[in-house]
């Protein structure tokens, strides 16, 4: 992060002491204490050169393992083809577990290694399930998926690891699908099944129970609206509507809760579910455009009454919003050997 120069934090100070916010004594103690801490503060470990070098390697190495499985298919067997891509996967995740988390560039190489073990992972479990198993179709992608989360999930082990936070959220998510459908179950239950998981997943992030929170109520909320879309692919009527209601629960958590965060998932379930749901309900008539504009019209009144709403409370006859849009805060960085 790039801070101010020292000599706009003095002028800043010269100004609080001139108000008399704080004495001449506890300006001088706060310039001398940040000087050491300028003094003692520690060098990045790592270059980011190194970290982009690191980047290169993990690519070679996945590049290097999908070519020679795929040039040497029939000389190197079931086992050969299984064990290049447990191999890779192998010595990614341990490079990984050998950088540690020491400071913000080892976090981001770790997660990325640990993120390419899981693909590996992935890749020798279907093949594993296909050629030795003898499974196809939906078996063999719940094997895998199942597989990979469940490694991704060890890596994750509820820290601070975006990247392993994402693979575990959609493996789960995978995984359910691919269940359901080789029960028999098609795009509606699947649909169901997702949406009920995104909003438990931005439940416990939103109770900042899986971290990073902003990351799982993302994932979450992004995952309530994608529902929606797959319960279309067998019941096109429900989709939209289920769509509309999921992003008016979004709203309306927003607003109650005036969080800018939990607006942003309801305004884009209207903008994609809105025309949906009027193309299929109205098609080419004059109800469409009407039902439209009425609803821009009744939601941009709703704004107005709230920013005017907040205003007063401010003791303002303006229209000054006074709510406070607060992000979901992040847990501090969590070190790891």
């Amino acid at each position: 992060m790039i801070g101010l120069a020292p000599g706009v934090r003095n002028a800043g100070r010269e100004r609080w002491v001139a108000v008399g916010l704080i004495s001449e004594e506890q300006a001088r103690a706060i310039d001398a204490y940040e000087q050491a801490q300028r003094a003692i503060r520690p060098a990045p470990r790592v270059s980011p050169a190194i970290e982009a070098l690191a980047y290169v390697g993990g690519v070679l190495l996945a590049v290097g393992a999908g070519m020679l499985v795929g040039q040497f298919w029939k000389d190197l067997g079931v086992g050969g083809r299984i064990g290049v891509l447990a191999a890779g996967a192998l010595f990614a995740g341990a490079i990984g577990a050998v950088v540690g988390e020491s400071d913000p560039v080892t976090s981001r190489l770790r997660g990325f290694l640990w993120a390419l073990s899981t693909a590996g992972t992935i890749a020798a479990a279907g093949l594993f399930a296909h050629e030795l198993l003898d499974l196809s179709g939906e078996p063999v992608a719940l094997f895998a998926a199942g597989v990979g989360t469940i490694e991704t999930a060890g890596y994750w082990m509820l820290r601070d690891r975006p990247l392993q936070h994402l693979l575990t959220s959609v493996g789960l998510a995978v995984s359910i699908g691919a269940a359901i459908a080789w029960a028999g179950g098609e795009g509606g239950p699947i649909g169901l099944a997702l949406w009920l998981l995104g909003a438990a997943w931005t439940w416990l992030a939103w109770r900042q129970r899986i971290p990073p929170p902003l990351v799982g109520f993302l994932l979450g909320a992004a995952l309530t609206l994608v529902a929606c879309g797959i319960v279309g692919a067998q019941v096109e009527w429900l989709a939209p509507l289920l769509g509309l209601a999921t992003a008016a629960a979004w709203i309306c958590a927003g607003v109650a809760r005036n969080e800018l965060l939990v607006l942003a998932p309801g305004v884009v379930g209207v903008f994609v579910f809105l025309p949906w749901a009027l193309g299929y309900y109205f098609g080419e008539t004059f109800g469409a455009p009407a039902v439209a504009m009425l609803s821009g019209g009744l939601l941009l009144g709703v704004v107005g009454l709230l920013i005017r709403r907040a205003g007063h409370r401010n003791g303002t006859t303006g229209g000054t919003p006074g709510g406070h849009f607060r992000p979901i805060a992040r847990p501090q960085h969590e070190t790891a050997s």
